[in-house]
């Protein structure tokens, strides 16, 4: 299994809130449809920030800070090759055509894309 995270902040012209719903209603859609039936997809998750905080010095106290980013999704695909495949699909253009209705587009590295492994450490039974 791999996993690819794509991270990004809201549009600055848009409330976060007008940009959570875009997302929620109209981004969402177009995801299902772009990823339905792909060869290799498992699962698509998205994530949005509430709080942040850091830790200086590797002291325990949190301290509060602004956000990094706003939101991040992670694809969850059954192998790095059929990851590949799935990105080159046509329908994926939609998910980019609709991006600036929500996510900051005007700068360079707007979206910040990981692929990661993950291992699992423990969990609730």
């Amino acid at each position: 299994m791999i996993k690819v995270m794509f991270s990004w902040r809201d549009n600055p012209d848009l409330g976060a809130e007008e940009c959570e719903r875009h997302y929620r209603v109209v981004h969402m859609r177009l995801a299902r449809e772009a990823f339905d039936g792909v060869p290799g997809f498992v699962e698509l998750k998205y994530n949005r920030v509430r709080a942040a905080t850091v830790n200086d010095f590797n002291r325990r106290e949190p301290r509060v800070v602004v956000p990094d980013i706003d939101a991040w999704v992670e694809l969850y695909f059954e192998s790095a090759e059929l990851m590949q495949a799935a990105f080159t699909r046509p329908q994926l253009q939609a998910l980019f055509d609709d991006h600036p209705n929500f996510m900051s587009c005007d700068e360079a590295a707007n979206i910040h894309v990981y692929t990661v492994d993950e291992d699992v450490i423990c969990s609730a039974p």
